[in-house]
């Protein structure tokens, strides 16, 4: 099937990988987030005095701000997250600077207090680094089998490093 798309130029792009696999990985970091934001009391105040919406449609909103957050992680980073040793600390200040950033674009739309305090604070903070930790860890999981299934290897998990292309010109297997 891939065959028969690529011939007629259905070939998916060089952004079309990361930044899919960001927005799953944002999607999938958001739950152990949003147990973070639950648990400090943080959505009580984001929902229902922030916000000033219903619970449901606040949590909606929330749940797809974090996905689009990991679509631009994708796609911000790309190829750079897939790193065991960094994609933690990627992650990590991608959430914190979201955390940063959230009340500076968010704030203005909104009809409700400028900020939230105490602890429901100090759940904001906790939620976007837990968010950030568990996109960088989770995005290299995400983007390599990704990676392989579309390029037609069967979902196989492709060798990375210097010599993964030699390889696959060769045709000799992954190591």
């Amino acid at each position: 099937m891939m065959r028969f798309l690529r011939a007629h130029g259905a070939d998916p792009g060089p952004t079309q990988r990361p930044m899919l696999a960001g927005a799953l990985t944002g999607l999938a970091a958001a739950l152990p987030a949003a147990a973070v934001f639950v648990g400090f009391g943080s959505f009580e105040v984001a929902a229902d005095e922030v916000m000033r919406l219903p619970r449901p449609l606040a949590a909606a909103l929330m749940l797809a701000a974090f996905t689009l957050a990991g679509l631009i992680y994708g796609r911000l980073f790309g190829r750079a997250a897939n790193d065991p040793g960094a994609g933690w600390m990627l992650g990590l200040a991608y959430g914190f600077l979201l955390w940063i950033a959230a009340p500076m674009v968010v704030l203005p739309l909104l009809r409700g207090p400028a900020m939230a305090a105490g602890t429901a604070a100090t759940g904001f903070l906790a939620a976007f680094l837990v968010w950030g930790l568990v996109a960088g860890v989770l995005f290299r999981f995400v983007h390599r089998p990704l990676h392989a299934g579309l390029d037609g290897d069967g979902g196989r998990m492709a060798r990375i490093g210097p010599s993964a292309g030699l390889d696959k010109l060769l045709r000799r297997p992954s190591r």
